[in-house]
């Protein structure tokens, strides 16, 4: 049954201010585009867009799906500034699991950048508590956790991580990088059941933003992979919840994977690269730097050798497989280059560069001459404006987030939230891309890209990353019919107006999954 869209504004991304005056679908394609009345004598069905806006269906092309979910279940504390409120909520909370896990402590939103440790927390919570940092790579817990994992003074690092100690030697409770994970790991007490819970979760949310997929790594972190993976299954495909996903393999789940190699689901689950995390996060200084730390003798993280990481990218090459690498400092890019310029990546495949956060010309100029591509996440600039700049000093900032060099060397750029980390509305990068501004006002301006590069992020872009440039990101005939319908001309009006635009419709595959009516 053919359906036809029309009375709208049709974007098709093609190419720059192309639109079509109407598009049919049938069985979950796009027969053709062109005016209504050469279209609607093949219709079944016609939707009136009433005057609205049509885009291809978004994508972000990075995110923790699963984690996601259960944000949006947890407490949260990513946009609390008040530290009564914040140790209110936190001795409020409730659950029925065995653990507290809260999401979102940032010390960089809080007076003097307080920072809790385990002693308070200890007053506030009458269970095991894990508080996890904005950027998931650092958290915090209390005793009774420590207690309850046998964690006392004696506990060693772990390579690529540590137990922060006071001046005395004390735990102070705070857990950064690997050591994180350790604790992280083992406060999830989940089933299949309660995962697929967390994704349909997830993807409702993220249909109220029309994104109809995501590129996802969450293979690692619920017990065996076998466990998450499963409930990627009994979750998603064409006659369950309608969504489009890519699967990042971690490293630490990877070799078992490939082993097993499970059958997937073609245009729904889809297999991807091996993921590798090189170094940590700036908020909690661990990104890995050429130079220290403004200030300090502190370089960051290095999560891996030099020797480990080439053996983790010999074995995906072995495999004729790509990596994707979590990469925030450019010495953490450095030395990830090295090893893709030691072992390239497969003929006609790419490896993911994941963050890409700080850079300098050197290094942008080495990965022009690879096939990589850039996983990027613009609103990471507004919430670290100005604190980071403090961190690393005016000199190194030039090179920060600078998406318009990336892209005028011809990186491809993919656009994401890496959600829980950030918001997961698609316009809310979209905005920070074309303006560049925080909350204390814009930052290095001329780093601005244009409207329709930055919708390129999130629609032509994770096409591109993700091999389906002949099936997916645009509108246009033989490809997916998934489609983002706005309440207002997002590619024409005030850029600051993209902060009040609302998704109206979401379709994938053919069929609604999202409306609300104006």
């Amino acid at each position: 049954m053919k359906t036809l869209y029309y009375n709208g504004t049709i974007y098709t991304m093609n190419r720059e201010g192309e639109t079509a005056e109407a598009v049919l679908v049938d069985k979950g394609r796009i027969v053709g585009t062109g005016s209504r009345s050469e279209l609607e004598t093949e219709a079944d069905f016609e939707t009136d867009l009433n005057g609205q806006t049509m885009l291809p269906a978004l994508t972000d092309a990075h995110i923790h799906l699963i984690m996601l979910g259960k944000k949006l279940k947890s407490l949260a504390l990513h946009h609390i500034d008040d530290i009564a409120e914040m140790k209110h909520l936190i001795g409020e909370f409730r659950t029925d699991q065995k653990w507290n896990l809260i999401l979102g402590y940032d010390e960089n939103n809080l007076a003097d950048k307080y920072r809790m440790d385990r002693f308070e927390l200890d007053r506030l919570t009458d269970k095991p508590t894990l508080v996890t940092r904005v950027c998931h790579h650092a958290g915090f817990v209390n005793t009774m956790a420590l207690e309850l994992l046998g964690i006392d003074q004696s506990v060693k690092d772990p390579e690529g991580g540590y137990f922060e100690r006071d001046g005395d030697g004390e735990l102070t409770g705070w857990v950064y990088d690997t050591a994180f994970d350790l604790i992280r790991d083992q406060t999830l007490d989940d089933d299949v059941r309660s995962l697929s819970s967390d994704l349909g979760t997830a993807i409702d949310h993220m249909y109220s933003y029309g994104l109809a997929g995501a590129h996802t790594e969450d293979m690692s972190n619920y017990g065996p992979y076998e466990m998450p993976f499963k409930a990627y299954l009994e979750t998603i495909g064409p006659n369950r919840k309608k969504f489009r996903v890519n699967l990042l393999r971690n490293e630490k789940v990877y070799p078992q994977m490939v082993q097993d190699d499970p059958d997937y689901l073609e245009d729904w689950i889809e297999k991807d690269a091996m993921k590798i995390f090189m170094d940590g996060a700036f908020g909690g200084r661990t990104a890995l730097l050429k130079a220290p730390y403004a200030g300090t003798e502190d370089y960051g993280l290095q999560i891996h050798s030099r020797e480990a990481l080439l053996g983790m990218v010999k074995h995906a090459r072995e495999n004729n497989d790509a990596i994707a690498v979590h990469m925030i400092g450019d010495k953490a890019c450095e030395l990830v280059l090295d090893a893709i310029e030691e072992y390239p990546v497969p003929e006609g495949k790419h490896d993911r560069l994941i963050h890409c956060s700080l850079l300098d010309a050197g290094l942008i100029q080495r990965m022009k001459a690879l096939d990589v591509i850039c996983d990027i996440q613009p609103t990471f600039l507004t919430s670290d404006m100005p604190w980071v700049i403090e961190y690393l000093g005016e000199e190194r900032a030039q090179y920060l987030y600078a998406f318009k060099t990336m892209q005028d060397n011809g990186l491809t750029l993919g656009g994401s939230s890496d959600a829980p980390i950030e918001d997961v509305n698609p316009l809310l990068g979209i905005h920070t891309l074309v303006t560049r501004k925080g909350s204390t006002g814009v930052y290095n301006e001329a780093e601005r890209v244009s409207r329709f590069e930055a919708f390129k992020m999130y629609t032509v872009n994770p096409a591109e990353i993700a091999y389906k440039t002949d099936r997916a990101g645009r509108i246009s005939a033989g490809y997916y019919a998934d489609f983002a319908v706005f309440d207002r001309d997002v590619m024409q009006i005030d850029a600051d107006e993209l902060l009040k635009a609302r998704v109206t419709r979401t379709v994938i595959d053919g069929d609604t999954v999202y409306q609300i009516n104006e």
